[in-house]
């Protein structure tokens, strides 16, 4: 089919129709061509900025996929399956081809995912609904049965005083009914506290499933450390909290150093052992109920330390560093030892929390750019 730029007039002689096109329609197809793929490129970060968990695919993860898809599809940089390099100076887009069904395939997965994690945290809210509404319906049938007793008990009582019976029969037929009355009133007391409970204990039980839930998502699967959500709240807590008080505190941010070689070298699963060994190191060195410690992403750990001085943080600071230089993580492949750099910032009633962060992490890059293996500070002014 002709496209529409190339559409004849009507009216155009036969004069005009011999003479070349004074207005080449490739500049404008290429330009739709760059709308088109601008467009996708924008969906594709808006999809990430708005990821959320899925069953063994965190959020973080996502949305940087789909960040490499959408340079892959903007300036065919590599994406995620991909070692391919950029396109080189002058090399056009189809030169350097698009992977355009591995983008399919990824979407593809990824709304699949979405869609068992969506179905399956429905089912367990019709099915808690569902329990809740068949209790309710239970305790109601269980009142209508008893009116219906209780109205043949009063009607018998009727029929025995509308046919005159002597005074002796009709005495005892109203006792009879009041001692029947009072029986299903017991039974139905019964009932209801025992529906009741059922229904206390029911509620309690899922309480306990929604709070384990709960804290299940606020854990890093693999070091079992809180993470980087949970870390994020806490950061605001502490600091609302110690502004409040007064109270000192500090803020640790740590980091393996040469992880890539580490990975490179002996492969992920030893690189997780040592996230999982540097992690127990992490809680043996801050036992306290109040410390708090989470990975904050990649081979990067933080620790909030309530109510803790700067000259105290420092000294546990450098008691993780000397764990960390004696401990051998043993291996398929023999033992290897790792050593990591501590930034460390004292809490300031002055600043943001976003501030602090910033103060710990720009000590952590001195003391990775000082020579690794060490902690560095940064003082209150």
């Amino acid at each position: 089919m002709a496209n529409f730029w190339n559409k004849k007039d009507p009216l155009a002689t036969t004069e005009d129709a011999t003479k070349p096109a004074s207005d080449d329609p490739k500049p404008e197809a290429l330009e739709l061509e760059k709308v088109a793929l601008d467009n996708l490129g924008a969906v594709l970060r808006i999809w990430g900025k708005y990821a959320f968990d899925l069953d063994g695919l965190d959020a973080k993860s996502i949305r940087q996929q789909l960040d490499q898809w959408a340079r892959h599809i903007l300036v065919v940089a590599p994406h995620p399956e991909s070692a391919e390099t950029i396109a080189a100076p002058g090399e056009t887009a189809t030169e350097v081809q698009r992977d355009w069904h591995g983008l399919r395939s990824f979407i593809t997965y990824l709304r699949h995912e979405e869609q068992a994690y969506v179905a399956h945290q429905f089912k367990g809210t019709r099915q808690v609904i569902g329990d809740f509404v068949q209790t309710l319906g239970t305790i109601l049938s269980a009142d209508q049965e008893e009116q219906n007793r209780i109205a043949v008990i009063i009607a018998h009582l009727r029929i025995t005083i509308e046919t005159n019976a002597p005074l002796n029969i009709l005495s005892r037929e109203a006792m009879d009914a009041t001692h029947l009355i009072s029986q299903i009133a017991q039974e139905r007391n019964q009932r209801h506290q025992q529906a009741f409970q059922d229904l206390t204990n029911r509620l309690q039980d899922l309480r306990s499933e929604l709070n384990a839930a709960r804290h299940e998502m606020e854990l890093d699967p693999l070091t079992r450390l809180y993470n980087r959500r949970a870390f994020d709240e806490q950061l605001n807590r502490v600091c609302e909290l110690h502004r409040l008080s007064g109270q000192p505190a500090c803020l640790l941010m740590l980091d393996v150093d040469h992880f890539k070689a580490v990975n490179d070298q002996f492969g992920h699963p030893v690189g997780d052992l040592v996230l999982k060994q540097l992690a127990s190191c992490c809680l043996y060195t801050f036992p306290r109920k109040s410390d708090f410690v989470a990975r904050y992403g990649g081979e990067e750990f933080a620790i909030l330390l309530q109510e803790t001085p700067l000259p105290t943080a420092i000294t546990l600071g450098e008691r993780l560093l000397k764990v960390m230089r004696s401990l051998r993580i043993a291996h398929d492949q023999g033992a290897l030892s790792i050593t990591i750099s501590i930034g460390l910032a004292a809490f300031d009633a002055r600043t943001s929390a976003s501030q602090w962060l910033y103060s710990a992490d720009d000590a952590l890059y001195r003391a990775k750019r000082d020579g690794r293996d060490r902690l560095e500070y940064q003082p209150l002014i």
